[in-house]
């Protein structure tokens, strides 16, 4: 039986407050880059404990071809975050504000 799902990749992230953060990730689909010609991108970090909104990452297309996205955090960002374990996601807003979460995981700050 064939099977299709729109569940989110998983990574988890680690950071430690004071530092500035970045990632860039390759998004597939089907052992394929996902094409990201017109989509737009975005990232946030949210509270495990009652999913309220903590931070926003600035998230933007590197390369819309390759599928890859750039995501950061400044260092007062960082140094605002109390340590602990936070909820992150990343979503791509397509055209025609379909959104859709690619990336969900847990960001550790130490």
């Amino acid at each position: 039986m064939a099977e299709f799902s729109l569940a989110p990749g998983q990574l988890a992230l680690k950071t430690r407050r004071g530092d500035e953060f970045s990632a860039v990730v390759t998004l597939s689909q089907n052992g394929s880059a996902f094409l990201l010609s017109g989509y737009t991108v975005a990232a946030s970090i949210t509270s495990l404990v009652n999913g309220s909104a903590v931070d926003e990452f600035t998230a933007s297309v590197v390369s819309a071809t390759a599928g890859t996205v750039s995501i950061s955090l400044q260092e007062n960002e960082t140094s605002a975050l109390a340590a602990g374990s936070y909820a992150w996601s990343l979503r791509w807003i397509a055209p025609g504000a379909v959104t859709r979460t690619a990336l969900s995981g847990v960001i550790e700050v130490t």
